[in-house]
């Protein structure tokens, strides 16, 4: 499979068969991934997989538990937020392997500025993202389906106790895999030039 056909096998797939991920091929994703480029040579990125059923139901109730304080300082109503939170904790629980993707801040250069201070995280978010979309091809270069969903940027403490990381390791994106479920189909993706979106161009 080449690049533009694993660009096109990659989509956002919540429904997963019953069905194990060989860990030979998330190692392999992952050994792709931290090929990224990275501020400082610093290499920060660390995955968590989280295959038991047990500890996928406690990080998906930790996770719940701050997006319910969340959607009740939004005004939603009760039943409204539990059938949310149900739906969410349904698809965790029930998708074969939770990729947790971090960044080992501890990697990090320090500044006295907040300015310089933030660009540096950003830095690292930015090289998270690139690992990610290396993990997500290299995935679906496998047959192995994926969904990258951002939860654990909204609650990272909350998911750095759940699965007692380092304070220094932050969560950034949880990324569901599995084999997508056999009544899955792709929808096809609109088409698109660059010239949508480029905003300069001298």
């Amino acid at each position: 499979m080449n690049l533009s056909q694993a660009v096109d096998a990659r989509r956002s797939v919540r429904a997963f068969a019953n069905q194990p991920v060989p860990r030979a091929a998330v190692d392999r994703a992952i050994e792709l991934a931290v090929q990224a480029p990275a501020p400082h040579h610093s290499a920060p990125w660390r995955f968590a997989l989280i295959s038991d059923p047990k500890r996928k139901a406690e990080v998906s109730r930790a996770m719940g538990a701050a997006w319910e304080t969340d959607l009740r300082a939004d005004g939603l109503d009760a039943d409204r937020i539990a059938s949310i939170l149900a739906r969410s904790h349904e698809l965790l629980t029930g998708t074969p392997l939770l990729t947790i993707c971090c960044a080992d801040m501890s990697r990090a250069h320090t500044y006295g500025d907040e300015r310089r201070s933030r660009a540096e995280w950003s830095l690292f978010a930015h090289a998270v993202g690139a690992a990610l979309q290396t993990f997500m091809l290299s995935l679906a270069a496998d047959g192995i389906a994926s969904c990258w969903i951002s939860a654990p940027v909204f609650c990272g403490a909350d998911v750095q106790r759940s699965l007692e990381l380092p304070d220094t390791v932050e969560p950034h994106a949880l990324v569901l895999v599995g084999y997508a479920s056999p009544d899955y189909v792709p929808r096809p993706r609109p088409t698109a030039t660059a010239d949508e979106f480029v905003v300069a161009d001298w």
